[in-house]
């Protein structure tokens, strides 16, 4: 991948760097973090996704992830087994299943992230106003241009 860092200016060739080294980093954590879980890639990325909204549909979760439903059905039964997650019937629809995070899951996240967090806060309240608005867009345009070249090989179609 060098190559391509060739004809850029000094200062974009640093921040190419820069991101690939913050990419191998992220891709470190997630490996520790999914050991320390106790699950694999695909269930902690799952994971994610609940612990973040809280709940989901199956079919939700599969569509986030690029799964089909029945994939998905395994998925959600090992977070089961491993207490991060349960199922409950749809409280507007009972025919519908709703797939929720558990105490245990906010609580091994808090150990394994929080401190991540609070220095990460930390770090970003050390910026202007105007530079976190240049890095969010920097940060949103590079997720649209990732998500745009994921759509383009297949990966997430």
């Amino acid at each position: 991948m060098s190559s391509y860092l060739s004809g850029n200016r000094p200062p974009v060739a640093a921040v190419l760097t820069a991101l690939r080294g913050l990419s191998r980093e992220i891709d470190r954590l997630d490996e520790i973090a999914a050991k320390r879980f106790g699950v694999n890639r695909t269930d902690l990325r799952c994971l994610e996704l609940l612990g973040s909204a809280g709940a989901l549909t199956p079919t939700e979760l599969a569509t986030a992830l690029g799964f089909t439903t029945g994939g998905m059905t395994t998925v959600i039964d090992r977070l089961e087994r491993a207490g991060y997650a349960r199922r409950r019937p749809d409280p507007h629809d009972r025919r519908k299943v709703i797939v929720e995070a558990t105490d245990l899951l906010a609580a091994r996240q808090g150990e394994i992230f929080g401190d991540l967090l609070r220095n990460t806060e930390a770090l970003i309240a050390t910026y202007s106003d105007a530079q976190l608005e240049t890095i969010r867009d920097f940060l949103e345009r590079s997720r649209a241009v990732i998500r745009a070249q994921g759509d383009r090989i297949g990966v997430f179609s």
